[in-house]
């Protein structure tokens, strides 16, 4: 019974280790990417989108106090590394987008998702957009920069 008891608090111990990064005093993504701005930026049709909302926000926290937030057919990551991570792996997929944060660039992920990479102040934040059936990366940019243009407010 010891042993049991010993067990299950050790894996309530490394369960709550995982907690959001509100918790830890980042910035929580899922506060961020909200239903009502991932109705707003979202290139899925309505009946797309209303299945992929019925799967809950998920928040992890990642890196050294920052936050990801996977929902709607998004995934948001704020403060997960250092801006200098990123310049070392950044390749020339990466095209820079002039006028959005301190620093920004997008590119097609393998034609699975399109992403966004913004350095906003001290903060870094990234956006992979899933492709709906049959768009591009390139067709939904102007989706995934309407969210940053959002959020970039708010990380301030």
């Amino acid at each position: 019974m010891r042993r049991l008891i010993a067990s299950l608090y050790v894996i309530v111990c490394l369960a709550s280790q995982g907690g959001t990064a509100a918790a830890k005093g980042g910035i929580s993504a899922c506060s961020l990417l909200t239903k009502e701005l991932v109705t707003q930026v979202t290139p899925y049709d309505k009946k797309a989108l209303d299945l992929a909302l019925r799967v809950p926000a998920r928040e992890d926290a990642v890196g050294q106090g920052g936050s990801e937030c996977s929902y709607g057919g998004i995934t948001m990551n704020v403060d997960a590394f250092a801006p200098a991570a990123f310049e070392r792996l950044r390749d020339q997929t990466w095209v820079p987008l002039p006028n959005l944060g301190d620093r920004a660039y997008f590119r097609d992920n393998k034609g699975r998702w399109a992403e966004v990479y913004v350095l906003a102040g001290s903060h870094v934040l990234t956006i992979q957009m899933d492709l709906p059936s049959g768009r591009t990366a390139a067709s939904i940019q102007p989706n995934v920069i309407a969210l940053a243009k959002a959020v970039l407010p708010q990380l301030k």
